[in-house]
């Protein structure tokens, strides 16, 4: 009956070892994601990268209302969600098919580079790039799906381990979230990143050319801006008498991620109009994504590698030889004791069995057999023990 409990949201097997290539592949199409900000990758690279992405989230939408179809036939919903972590398996399929790919795949198809306005807000409220983090929770899957985490064929060392794994992974995401709207924080903050490119170039405008020869004209302008780092998200450059003074060399593919679908900003008071983009601020965020990214996999190895083995070798290991020990009469195995005077709970009560309780199960054994006649009894009543 547990086994059959157990196993209310499972699919066939086949099915299983599809979504956990899934799951492996779009852990990987997180970090190329990232990178492609990161580097600049062109245009049509991320639209490919969008269509795999929206792809990976409807098969895993799919997967969770399947998952849910099925608990929900055997009663067990609530318990997919909550014991079976169905959670992670919701927050990680439909909001990023609903809020981040699914209406960017819509803007690539059926918009052009100034329809972008859907997508530049879900942006500014920074949805699609905090929930599109919530991706890596699957990889809990992954540990679960191949049993990585255990050492031992426990339940419970299976199920603590994964719990802290969870929770740690949950904290850092619901972390990197919550840092989207606190104020003081602009990493990769586009309102900012724009604000403080107007004013460089509002800061340079005013100023004097070389050697005194007063405003700058047009051909310092350009050269100034193609060779300045500072200035890399200036698109093009207008003046008051509405001349392009200054186009970026990369000026299609910023266009794609200029600020307000590429509305002409005021540059201070210098009557010069300017488009800005925030790739800078992409690439700024996108680092940190990597980085968490990063952390993440290494909390999770470390639980899966580390961890998890102390929690077998203390708790696990010793519950199982002791209630082995208690449940089978022929089963004497002693529970093993690390080295030095271990205080826990656990090895108390381990000290206690090996030298306590396997001690009165043997003489009992031998009382037993001699009473037999030489055969060893399977069963001890409460009379043997006293």
């Amino acid at each position: 009956m547990q086994t059959k409990r157990a196993a209310t949201d499972h699919f066939p097997r086949p099915i299983e070892y599809f979504i956990l290539l899934l799951i492996v592949l779009v852990i990987g199409l997180i970090i190329v994601e990232e990178l492609a900000i990161v580097y600049s990758w062109s245009h049509r690279s991320n639209v490919y990268l969008t269509i795999a992405a929206f792809s990976f989230d409807f098969l895993f939408s799919i997967e969770f209302l399947g998952r849910s179809a099925v608990s929900a036939r055997h009663g067990q919903f609530w318990r997919y969600i909550r014991d079976q972590r169905g959670w992670i398996d919701f927050i990680s399929s439909l909001p990023l098919l609903l809020l981040v790919s699914g209406p960017a795949l819509y803007l690539i198809l059926f918009s052009d580079a100034s329809a972008g306005g859907l997508l530049a807000f879900l942006s500014i409220l920074k949805t699609a790039k905090a929930v599109r983090v919530t991706r890596i929770l699957r990889l809990i899957r992954v540990i679960k799906l191949l049993g990585k985490i255990q050492n031992t064929e426990s339940a419970m060392t299976n199920r603590h381990v994964a719990t802290i794994a969870t929770t740690g992974v949950a904290t850092l995401v619901v972390a990197l979230f919550i840092a989207q709207f606190v104020p003081f924080l602009h990493v990769g903050d586009r309102g900012p990143h724009v604000e403080r490119c107007l004013n460089s170039l509002a800061a340079a405008l005013k100023s004097t050319r070389p050697r005194g020869q007063g405003a700058p004209d047009m051909l310092w302008i350009a050269e100034f801006l193609a060779s300045s780092p500072a200035m890399s998200d200036v698109i093009r450059l207008r003046d008051a008498s509405q001349n392009i003074v200054y186009q970026h060399p990369e000026y299609q593919e910023l266009l794609w991620n200029s600020h307000q679908s590429g509305e002409w900003q005021p540059v201070g008071v210098t009557g010069y109009m300017a488009q800005i983009s925030y790739r800078s601020a992409d690439m700024e965020h996108a680092r940190l994504n990597l980085f968490i990214l990063a952390a993440i996999l290494a909390l999770v190895g470390a639980n899966m590698l580390l961890y998890s083995r102390e929690f077998a070798q203390t708790v696990a290991d010793p519950i199982f030889v002791m209630n082995k020990g208690l449940r089978e009469w022929d089963y004497n195995l002693e529970v093993r004791l690390p080295r030095g005077d271990q205080q826990e709970e656990v090895f108390e009560l381990a000290r206690a069995y090996n030298s306590r309780w396997l001690a009165i199960k043997n003489q009992i054994r031998e009382y037993r057999r001699r009473k037999s006649g030489g055969g060893a009894s399977a069963s001890i009543s409460l009379n043997d023990v006293l």
